[in-house]
């Protein structure tokens, strides 16, 4: 009920309200259901949004029963899930057609050790996906698993028709952190677009797992759109007035889009964010290219009028990296064995744990951040928590009194775990952090963690020094 009344707006006329409590009704009834068993007649005439026509066109009239529905965010969320139902159908009716060996749509078995063995529960400050967002991401993983199952990327694309699939292309070569921002950013998009998501990025299945059981996420080896397709970028697609019903340019319909965001893009490349009809204007395009992209852009989409009522409605937190990474990152098992090892041996016994970053613009050692760490330390203002000051001021006068031993004493255990990618901060700290034992009758215990994996990313790891206050 509470959730009812966050989402309807309240009326005092006892008739309005039975209105809303009608629709929310239908809506959640729909979330439940197929379409085609809740709605018969739709009605005709009904306008479209920005965001609705920028859906497939094929799935227009499965549209209609939603257009009833006057709360925004519920209207938009029915209708990409609409969209997508009717998108997954209709991929299944060609794959009939031509006689596919429907076994290859069933959905394999969840191989993944970290979902398995409860990883996610480690996480105890997550937050609580929303129910339509659930909703959400298991209709876009069967529509992600049916639209896999080409046997050729290349034919789809080189096909005289607009292929019965649209696909989002991610390519990324920064560090792991801007390639994970970028990525997230990339699959809110393919979701909002109906699009596929598909990588290129050799070694990713060495750090994570498959994050749609029984499709691929890793573009086919041997295909690029780089070298095999002329490309057109968003910007240049727009200033060829492309997208826009009347135009007959070759390079509008067959090129390929590019979608680059980094600290240097142009306002015209930002306009793809904001605007509410660029996701029209590439509906039929079959390829799109979020290039070496280094930015979180998702947040972008929020600034779109025609999108924003949806945003806010699977994202009321608007912490949309924190609910996706949930969803899509989980870690590979042989990098799950090396993190519930760390996690156990050295997080797991801490009544606290703090997590400290020192990051280099330039990876270049720089001896002011080992001088700061310890004496944030020592002033307890930052690294051990500033509610532990009583009890440690209890233990010092205890430690002082003659009659006190070591065994009289209990201390918490607070880790402090040091991220960065210098290693010389390790020795540094390994050499200074103990000297403060006499100040604050902690011991203190540095130790290093190097993760090994795939060569294509060891540059992507960081070299980590976890400090244990006791």
């Amino acid at each position: 009920m509470s959730e009812m009344a966050h989402l309807l707006t309240a009326d005092s006329q006892s008739t309005r309200q039975c209105k809303q409590l009608s629709v929310w009704t239908l809506v959640t009834f729909f979330l439940v259901n197929h379409l085609s068993a809740i709605f018969t007649k739709p009605t005709d005439g009904l306008e479209l949004t920005a965001f609705e026509k920028g859906l497939r066109a094929l799935v227009q009239g499965q549209l209609k029963p939603c257009l009833t529905i006057e709360v925004e965010g519920l209207r938009a969320g029915c209708s990409l899930m609409a969209a997508l139902e009717a998108e997954t159908a209709a991929v299944k009716d060609l794959a009939a057609r031509r006689k596919s060996d429907n076994s290859r749509f069933s959905i394999s078995p969840d191989a993944c050790a970290y979902r398995l063995q409860g990883g996610p529960s480690l996480h105890k400050f997550a937050a609580t996906m929303h129910p339509y967002l659930k909703h959400v991401l298991k209709r876009y993983a069967t529509f992600h698993r049916h639209c896999t199952e080409y046997d050729n990327l290349r034919d789809v694309y080189d096909s005289k028709k607009n292929p019965q699939c649209r696909y989002v292309m991610w390519s990324c070569t920064f560090g792991l952190g801007n390639k994970l921002m970028s990525l997230l950013s990339t699959l809110l998009y393919a979701i909002i677009s109906q699009r596929v998501l598909l990588i290129e990025s050799p070694g990713w299945e060495s750090l994570f797992c498959e994050p749609f059981p029984g499709s691929k996420l890793q573009v086919p080896e041997g295909f690029s759109l780089v070298e095999m397709y002329t490309s057109l970028s968003f910007a240049d697609f727009r200033k060829l007035n492309c997208g826009e019903s009347t135009t007959k340019e070759p390079r509008c319909i067959r090129s390929v889009v590019v979608v680059v965001f980094t600290g240097e893009s142009k306002r015209q490349d930002h306009s793809f964010l904001v605007c509410p009809t660029a996701m029209a204007a590439v509906r039929e395009i079959p390829f799109l290219h979020f290039r070496n992209s280094n930015q979180h852009f998702a947040m972008g989409f929020f600034l779109n009028p025609a999108l924003r009522p949806l945003l806010e409605l699977l994202f009321p937190e608007h912490n949309v990296f924190h609910m996706l990474a949930q969803f899509f990152l989980s870690p590979s098992d042989a990098v799950w064995v090396q993190i519930k090892s760390f996690y156990e041996r050295n997080l797991q016994p801490a009544s606290r744990n703090v997590g400290v970053q020192l990051r280099e613009s330039k990876g270049e050692y720089r001896q002011h951040y080992d001088d700061v760490v310890p004496l944030c330390i020592l002033n307890k203002a930052a690294l051990c928590p500033i509610e532990l000051e009583a009890q440690l001021e209890r233990e010092k006068r205890v430690a002082q009194s003659p009659s006190s031993s070591e065994s009289n004493i209990s201390r918490p255990l607070v880790s402090v775990y040091i991220s960065s990618l210098v290693g010389g901060h390790y020795k540094s700290l390994k050499q200074s952090v103990p000297k403060l034992e006499p100040k604050m009758l902690q011991r203190f215990v540095v130790v290093a963690q190097v993760i090994s994996t795939d060569s294509h990313f060891k540059t992507s790891f960081s070299k980590f020094a976890l400090l244990r206050c006791t």
